[in-house]
């Protein structure tokens, strides 16, 4: 249970990787597609013509982010019940925590823009608490197999 906890601990900071790259992906893409004529409105984001490759990175920013890494987040707690990794579930409570701030970030930051400087912001702290709590478990792998063998 300690490699589960590991690899979902780690995974979770990837994902936020994987956040960071997506929207810049679409971002850029969205000013070039705008810098070659295309016209970004209301009527353009509820029509679904958006037409530039680089759309792709805001479904995967949507999904990664509303779906995905929640539910790893969720898995990360229960798991962490199992583990044995020392401190395992207070870490797991606390990568939840911020996950959860983070996606209210998001939810409300259509109407209150700057919030989008704090979500930038705590996606960094996701992914430092994330590698803290898959460092823990690692730390605590090499401890439990150096006893084994001592």
């Amino acid at each position: 249970m300690k490699s589960a906890y590991r690899i979902l601990a780690f995974l979770i900071a990837a994902e936020v990787v994987v956040q960071a790259a997506a929207i810049a992906f679409a971002s850029f893409g969205l000013s070039k597609w705008i810098d070659g004529g295309g016209i970004l409105d209301k009527a353009t984001k509820e029509s679904d013509e958006i037409t530039f490759d680089e759309v792709v990175g805001f479904i995967v920013h949507g999904i990664n982010g509303m779906m995905v890494i929640p539910l790893l987040a969720l898995i990360l707690l229960i798991v962490s019940f199992f583990a044995k990794v020392p401190g395992g579930s207070k870490w797991a409570g606390l990568v939840l925590l911020i996950v959860v701030i983070q996606v209210g970030l998001a939810l409300f930051g259509r109407e209150v823009s700057l919030l989008g400087l704090l979500h930038g912001a705590n996606a960094l702290i996701l992914f430092a608490v994330a590698f803290h709590a898959g460092s823990r478990a690692s730390a605590s792998r090499e401890r439990d197999a150096e006893a084994q063998y001592a």
